[in-house]
């Protein structure tokens, strides 16, 4: 296995928007367009982008540990989560019904796997680590507190005439690197 190296902010970046293509094109048939990303200084916050977005927002949060460690959130409105839940189940809005459960169930699991993508990247690269379970937030003004990350960005994506937030947290396990960057 190949030893680790420093990451650069672009090289994050073509593994992450590498990872969220390729995912919703094999899952969902859908090209996304990344739109901007925002490098945050560490311990800054800052809300979603979609935060502005009238309505709750789904957010897919998904976690991993090892040599490099950190968060992942994929973020949407929730009428691009139904939408992209229904493509992924082949179902109508009237199938899906107004329960949150199955559309929480395709966003974790789309989490889960951009996160697997990306995370799969890193192993790639001598850095590997372990996924968390994903889980679900929903809620209008979502705030993530990076306080402790080394690394941290905020990629926009186009998705159709909508968008969704892909953020990623990390940092270096103690004995993952000699001179801390990512």
């Amino acid at each position: 296995m190949e030893e680790s190296k420093p990451f650069n902010a672009d090289e994050i970046r073509f593994m992450v928007e590498h990872a969220l293509k390729d995912v919703f094109k094999t899952m969902l048939s859908i090209d996304l367009e990344l739109k901007e990303f925002t490098t945050m200084k560490e311990g800054e916050n800052a809300r979603s982008p979609l935060s502005k977005c009238d309505g709750a927002l789904v957010i897919g949060n998904v976690g991993f540990v090892g040599r490099v460690s950190g968060m992942v959130y994929t973020a949407m409105t929730d009428g691009l989560a139904r939408k992209v839940a229904m493509e992924m189940l082949g179902m109508s809005n009237s199938e899906l019904g107004e329960e949150h459960d199955l559309v929480n169930d395709v966003i974790g699991e789309l989490t889960n796997m951009s996160a697997g993508a990306f995370k799969n990247q890193l192993c790639d690269r001598g850095l590997a680590c372990r996924l968390s379970i994903p889980s679900i937030i929903r809620g209008k003004y979502f705030v993530v507190e990076g306080s402790s990350a080394e690394f941290r960005q905020i990629y926009v994506f186009g998705c159709g005439e909508e968008l969704l937030t892909f953020e990623l947290l990390m940092k270096r396990d103690e004995e993952g690197g000699d001179d801390g960057q990512l």
